[in-house]
Parts: structure tokens; C-alpha cells; sequence
């Protein structure tokens, strides 16, 4: 029978190295989505149909990633203190069970952004289309019979 790793025997100083590494991937994370964000938000929609409901989107799925990485980052810091296998199987589990509700709802709210951007890109699609009817001359060879 094989012995399971016993994760209280890991020093100290290799838990705050794996911390310390964590962090400093969360810091450069955070950094690259905040930078990512700023750029989201920067881009000028007034001209483009349903172009308000598609930042919005791109908003929604940019804050969607900060909580889903925050959750991952927070897992990893929890693993480093983690000392039998019991421990991390059962914070993997939570995690997972948390993830799959956070996923769940942020696909319903993705849908809905969704389908209210599709909705007012039909409508800006339609007046243009009528626009462009209304605006077109009559054909003189065309007599409606």
C-alpha cells in the first residue's frame, strides 16, 4: 500500500515561497485586467448599433474574469496552508461547488446582455434598411401591378 504525501511535513519556508509566488501572479493578473479594462472602457461605441449593450457585454465578461481568477488565486493561497490531502480534496470540492454556481449565474447574465445586444443590433439594423427604402428614388418603370 502506498503512503499518502503528508503536507504538514512541508517547511515554512517553501509554504511562504509558494505564497509569495501566488501573490506575485495575482499582482501581474490584476495589473494586465486592469489595463484591459481601462481599454474596454475607453472604446468609443456611440457609433456602432447596439454599441452601448456590446461595452457592457465586454464589461460584464472583463468582470467575470477578475472573479473568476480572484477565486482560482484564493484557492491556491488556501492549498498553501493546506495540510493533509483530506483538506485540499475537500477545499478543490468547495471550490468547485462555488465555481460551478458563479459560472451558472454568470452565464444567465451573459445570456440576457446577449440577447439585448442581438435585439438592439436587429432594431439599428431595420431603421437603417427602412432609411435607405424611404430615401430611394421611385422607379419610373415600376407600376406597382
Amino acid at each position: 500500500m502506498t503512503n499518502t504525501p503528508n503536507f504538514g511535513e512541508l517547511p515554512d519556508s517553501v509554504r511562504n515561497i509558494l505564497k509569495t509566488s501566488i501573490e506575485q501572479a495575482q499582482r501581474a493578473f490584476d495589473s494586465f485586467a486592469s489595463s484591459s479594462e481601462k481599454l474596454i472602457q475607453g472604446v468609443d461605441t456611440s457609433s456602432v448599433p447596439a454599441g452601448d449593450s456590446l461595452k457592457q457585454l465586454n464589461e460584464k465578461m472583463a468582470a467575470f474574469t477578475r472573479q473568476n481568477a480572484d477565486a482560482n488565486f484564493n484557492l491556491a493561497l488556501k492549498l498553501t496552508e493546506a495540510k493533509h490531502l483530506s483538506e485540499i480534496v475537500e477545499l478543490q470540492n468547495a471550490h468547485l461547488r462555488d465555481q460551478m454556481e458563479a459560472f451558472s449565474r454568470q452565464l444567465e447574465e451573459l445570456r440576457e446582455l446577449t440577447v439585448k445586444t442581438v435585439k438592439e443590433g436587429s432594431r439599428a439594423a431595420t431603421q437603417t434598411v427602412q432609411q435607405a427604402a424611404n430615401s430611394a428614388p421611385s422607379n419610373p418603370f415600376y407600376s406597382g401591378n
